[in-house]
């Protein structure tokens, strides 16, 4: 975990922090393997052991002051007794990791039986768009190729594509096998059928270490949705324009519906890929990518700026669903048209996903980049709260979390690997300032990590 300080000293007191000018806060990495400065992490366990403030829920640090019965909180201040267990454990501080260094990683016990944590397996879900060309799905595969070789041992994969059909893979056979389902050209419109009914989700997910080979030979079947499909799919768009068929709103939307219902049974984070040739253009939340160029042209506005706020909140909501299924989105466009990153940004930016853009596929690095992506060592199920002296409090976060509806300044992150990079800027508690010399900024952050299979803190 790194926390690094936008000024090397904090100020006194509000108006010496308006008279400044300077941002006030930190950017914190909570999955880095080195603190700020280059330091590892001291390791220790009995992480439930370890003592809290009864005022302000602190954890106990190499800050506190330590008596023989009781020990004082760094950031408020409160006297705080010491349990039996906690003081036969700091009898010998130098087995403490929290006595050693301030910067810990502690071991918790494992929640649920052991056989419930073996079926927490990470779930990968290809989504590939067939209103595309050739080119597109050669890279697609190459990518794709370079995902199966990345992904941990144990991992659970799936293939679905999208045009104005959503197709499911059933690779586990002799044979691939494709079941489709027409997604409605009307924006208000759902699917005939839940996904669930046509291919259930243990049909669907499919063993990497068994069924590598099948997967390989379901990518090499992808073939682009022909101009018949394409005109007999299409709907007629705004002014009457015929569309193009790429149903990609409702198709995520009945992804994540897919899988949200095995969500913490079957895996314990599904990760979705989503490679897209252009902009949604067919069903929910299609998007009119004319306002490009022309919407502002006469209007004396600058067009960059008036193109950076979304045009629907559809995928911000389409987010929201995302994040209460516990899947991460990676978005890749592939595409030199206008698209609207704009609007679909938020479907990766708020369920800890990654948003990546080549404008063509001769210079493409996908391959690489997805490769490299996934053999970084990642956590998920992530909680994480920034705690400080009574003095200051954090203001505004920034970052691919969503806050927790109950707790204050409180995030929830659904995939954080290694560079994983967060903001706070901080506030004054009240006009006096800093009362005393030393003060201190806690973070904590809850991680599981599928390399280690433990919960560390």
């Amino acid at each position: 975990m790194a926390v690094r300080a936008t000024v090397s000293r904090f100020p006194s007191d509000p108006d010496a922090q308006e008279a400044s000018g300077l941002p006030w806060g930190v950017t914190v990495t909570p999955f880095a393997t080195k603190d700020e400065n280059g330091a590892a992490p001291v390791y220790g366990s009995d992480g439930h052991m370890l003592p809290r403030c009864e005022n302000c829920y602190a954890y106990f640090n190499t800050y506190c002051e330590l008596e023989q019965w009781a020990w004082t909180c760094s950031l408020c201040g409160s006297l705080n007794g010491l349990s039996s267990q906690a003081i036969a454990r700091y009898t010998h501080p130098q087995s403490c990791a929290e006595m050693i260094s301030s910067f810990i990683d502690l071991d918790l016990p494992l929640e649920g039986s052991e056989e419930e944590t073996m079926q927490a397996r990470p779930v990968y879900v290809a989504a590939v768009d067939l209103s595309s060309s050739e080119e597109f799905l050669e890279l697609t595969r190459s990518a794709l190729q370079a995902a199966l070789e990345a992904v941990p041992s144990g991992a659970l994969f799936g293939l679905a594509t999208f045009s104005h059909k959503i197709g499911l893979y059933d690779v586990q056979g002799a044979i691939p096998v494709v079941k489709n389902v027409f997604i409605p050209s009307d924006t208000e419109d759902t699917l005939s059928l839940e996904l669930e009914d046509v291919m259930p989700l243990s049909q669907f997910l499919a063993p990497v270490e068994t069924f590598k080979e099948n997967i390989t030979s379901a990518l090499e079947t992808l073939r682009p949705t022909t101009s018949w499909e394409r005109t007999a799919g299409a709907a007629q768009g705004l002014d009457g324009v015929l569309m193009g068929g790429r149903g990609f709103g409702l198709a995520m939307e009945s992804l994540f519906n897919y899988l949200g219902s095995e969500y913490g049974n079957t895996f314990a984070l599904a990760r979705v890929f989503a490679f897209l040739s252009g902009p949604p253009d067919h069903g929910a939340g299609q998007l009119d990518t004319r306002r490009y160029g022309e919407q502002y042209a006469s209007k004396g506005e600058d067009a960059d700026r008036a193109l950076l706020p979304e045009q629907t909140p559809f995928y911000k909501d389409l987010a929201a669903v995302a994040v209460q299924a516990g899947v991460c989105v990676d978005i890749f466009a592939i595409t030199n048209e206008y698209t609207d990153l704009a609007s679909l940004k938020f479907l990766s930016i708020e369920s800890g996903g990654s948003l990546f853009l080549y404008s063509s596929t001769d210079d493409s690095t996908l391959p690489q980049d997805i490769y490299r992506m996934l053999s970084r060592p990642y956590a998920f199920n992530c909680i994480m709260r920034l705690r400080t002296s009574s003095e200051f409090k954090p203001g505004h976060s920034y970052g691919h979390f969503f806050p927790d509806p109950q707790y204050e300044n409180v995030q929830h992150i659904i995939c954080c690997d290694s560079y994983a990079t967060y903001a706070y800027d901080f506030d004054f508690a009240n006009a006096a300032g800093f009362a005393r010399l030393h003060f201190n900024i806690q973070l904590l952050c809850l991680l599981r990590n599928f390399q280690v299979k433990d919960w560390v803190l």
